[in-house]
């Protein structure tokens, strides 16, 4: 899933800039899928395979959650907690998947109500996950400390995109508001901390799958 969602934007990127439809430094994400082809059918397609094999993989770790809350004797409220984050992670995932098949120069507005939920969900989940992971027994104390850093650096790169945006421009919009035309360079900032928040949260993705999904069968 992770390897998938991380080869569909960097090939995209490289094939975009390669072929002179993007500048090196920096297009935004969503800008990837403004020349349909090849990069724009790569990403779209990629993106959205990413986001439906999420969908059990969410499952899987809710319910393993579940039972290692139970085994704690966690309190209620963590149980609750847990269910809490699965919601939020298949609502962040429908979000995604409309998300990469608006394209962003076609349906300015719908991408960009669902990028912005996509992220606030990812980022909001992140830190309730990691509430409740601290009430499991023997959950790896390095691991948390790297999640809440990776967290922190998540809210961080999505302030700092908000506060690069062009004078004038609606951070959601961005492309309706520039034009079409407009000169990747403008928003450079922007993008790059776009980028940052996309790759912090793979990263912390990834670690807390390596470690919670190990011995784990999608498939029984």
């Amino acid at each position: 899933m992770l390897l998938i969602a991380f080869l569909t934007l960097v090939i995209s990127y490289i094939i975009g800039v390669m072929n002179g439809h993007h500048e090196a430094w920096l297009p935004t994400i969503s800008e990837l899928d403004e020349y349909a082809n090849p990069e724009g059918m790569i990403w779209t397609l990629g993106l959205t395979f990413a986001g439906i094999l999420s969908i059990p993989v969410w499952l899987k770790l809710y319910q393993k959650w579940d039972r290692e809350l139970r085994a704690s004797n966690a309190d209620r409220k963590w149980f609750r907690a847990n269910l809490m984050v699965f919601v939020m992670t298949q609502l962040a995932t429908v979000s995604f998947i409309w998300c990469v098949n608006f394209p962003l120069n076609k349906y300015a507005v719908p991408h960009g109500l669902t990028a912005g939920i996509y992220f606030f969900l990812v980022l909001t989940l992140g830190t309730i996950a990691i509430l409740v992971v601290r009430n499991i027994d023997n959950y790896p104390k390095e691991l948390i400390r790297l999640r809440i850093v990776l967290n922190l650096a998540g809210y961080a790169s999505f302030l700092l995109l908000g506060y690069f945006v062009p004078e004038g421009i609606e951070p959601l919009f961005m492309y309706e508001s520039l034009g079409p035309d407009h000169l990747h360079g403008v928003h450079a900032w922007t993008a790059f901390f776009e980028w940052t928040m996309v790759f912090t949260a793979q990263i912390g993705y990834f670690y807390t799958l390596n470690h919670d999904m190990k011995g784990e069968s999608i498939i029984e």
